[in-house]
């Protein structure tokens, strides 16, 4: 169980500083069109947001995955 603590923990450390890093490449690049979607799941009720319409169909895939994922896994 420590390990997969340890784990959690290293994955957490290495997304933050790839967005640092992106952050600080973005903002020295210049003329770059960046685009994003997010999905926050609250159980199984899912919030997109974004700002591409041709994400949309990801999102929603990802949204049918990961119900399904809860469903599964979901312990009564």
């Amino acid at each position: 169980m420590k390990e997969l603590v340890l784990l959690g923990v290293i994955l957490v450390f290495v997304g933050v500083i790839a967005i640092l890093i992106g952050t600080i490449l973005g903002i020295s690049a210049e003329n770059i069109k960046t685009e994003s979607m997010g999905i926050i799941m609250i159980g199984p009720l899912p919030i997109m947001f974004g700002s591409k319409r041709l994400l949309l169909p990801l999102a929603i895939t990802a949204i049918i995955l990961m119900a399904c994922f809860y469903l599964f896994f979901w312990k009564h």
